[in-house]
């Protein structure tokens, strides 16, 4: 017998719950891809760039990436890009041997033109404050700082000074900047920041942490509104600014490779080990949320003007998107007492299919289950956990949603309903 609340809690069910959403986008090439830069000037605008002289760009959301690599000298691996204008982007790379480069293009990567090379040094990531900073690793006792006001066009390094400690080093792409800010990663137990364009530092401690291979902050920065994450092979966060950086439960194994942080005051915050990605608020409070198909992930940039455009790129030439949140509907008005998960339809099914399940009220006799949240994931025959289709609290009532397996193969797969106490689990078949 199944229950009716009353009108107000029936509105409530038909309240739409949401669920995260990542998608494959096709690169055109398997070399690694070490670095991906989202435009803040449109989100559909993003560079990638990556082994082999390879650069892309997409104009349209990553419904396309076309190759713009056509004079790069394929002896360069490229581990950082940045755009600094409508049609303005930089690349820094290096070769098999000690030769470290940068080039520039004028015209959206229709033509790439040298504009500094340097020996002996790993370039580690580009700053944008106005000015460009460019940030390499330290040679005969200085970190290799320098400035150009010109849009790449032109490097300088006078008066920017940060010296060594110790034998101290930093990682490609801990480098980080918004606002007036500043902050370029190590594995000295430290993170230096520069509030003046690179021309004062400061040391931020991470004791007793070693290592800051990822750093990233939200775009809303203040005294008391700076949210930041840091990461290797464990993470901290930070409420400051990086003032003082705090330890984070992170769930998954091995160490952090990439991470991206939204903008504003509630901040989403991912973070990727291997070949999943977790996502978070505020550089707190992280789940499982993605697993690619293939490839481990090596970069992460999110749009900072949103908090629904992501992009990861891995070491096989994949391009992982997240497009923000999905809808799950809500089919019934009709209150159910205990949790059931059905069976997906249809199944078999190419290449999409619908899975419905049942919540119960809270004061209702549980068979199982406290309503803790509501995680619905899929699994391949493996075991492993492949994407989280709902991760959220739920109002009670009886809800579809959609699971898209474009990009997987054919095979067994299961599905997980868990809340609380209550777990349920099923099969289901992609037949392509």
């Amino acid at each position: 017998m199944k229950l009716i609340f009353s009108f107000l809690i029936i509105l409530i069910v038909f309240a739409n719950g949401i669920s995260s959403q990542w998608i494959e986008q096709q690169s055109g090439v398997t070399t690694s891809l070490n670095a991906v830069y989202s435009s803040p000037n449109n989100v559909n605008n993003a560079w990638i760039c990556g082994d082999n002289g390879v650069v892309l760009r997409t104009t349209n959301g990553g419904t396309n990436w076309i190759n713009v690599s056509s004079n790069l000298p394929v002896i360069y691996n490229f581990t950082s890009i940045i755009e600094t204008g409508n049609q303005n982007v930089l690349i820094a790379g290096r070769n098999s041997g000690s030769s470290s480069l940068v080039y520039r293009s004028t015209n959206g990567g229709l033509n790439w033109i040298l504009v500094f090379s340097q020996d002996l040094v790993q370039y580690y990531g580009f700053a944008n404050q106005g000015i460009l900073l460019l940030i390499g690793s330290p040679l005969n006792g200085r970190w290799q700082i320098w400035r150009s006001t010109n849009f790449g066009t032109n490097w300088d390094s006078t008066g920017l000074r940060l010296f060594q400690s110790g034998n101290e080093t930093g990682f490609i792409n801990s480098v980080w900047s918004v606002d007036n800010m500043i902050w370029v990663g190590t594995n000295n137990s430290k993170i230096y920041s520069s509030p003046s364009g690179g021309v004062t530092w400061n040391t931020q401690s991470i004791s007793p942490e070693t290592e800051s291979r990822v750093v990233v902050f939200s775009s809303i920065l203040t005294d008391a509104i700076g949210y930041g994450f840091s990461g290797g092979t464990n993470a901290l966060k930070s409420s400051n600014s990086g003032t003082n950086w705090l330890p984070v439960n992170t769930p998954g194994s091995g160490i952090i490779t990439a991470a991206a942080i939204g903008f504003g005051t509630t901040a989403s915050n991912w973070y990727a080990k291997g070949n999943k990605i977790y996502a978070g608020v505020n550089g707190d409070n992280f789940n499982f949320q993605y697993t690619s198909p293939f490839g481990n992930y090596k970069h992460m940039h999110s749009n900072l003007t949103s908090n629904t455009v992501v992009w990861a790129v891995r070491d096989n030439g994949g391009i992982s998107k997240y497009t923000g949140q999905i809808g799950i509907q809500t089919i019934s008005n009709e209150i159910p007492n205990s949790f059931s998960l059905s069976q997906n339809y249809p199944n078999p099914f190419n290449p999409s299919t619908k899975i419905r399940f049942a919540i119960p009220p809270l004061n209702l006799p549980l068979t199982g289950g406290d309503r803790e949240g509501v995680i619905l994931r899929i699994y391949n025959a493996l075991g492993s956990e492949i994407t989280t289709l709902v991760n959220q609290q739920l109002s009670p009532g009886t809800y579809e949603v959609d699971w898209d397996a474009s990009n997987y193969p054919s095979g067994l797969y299961f599905y997980r309903l868990t809340s609380g106490s209550f777990t349920e689990t099923k099969k289901m078949i992609l037949l392509k």
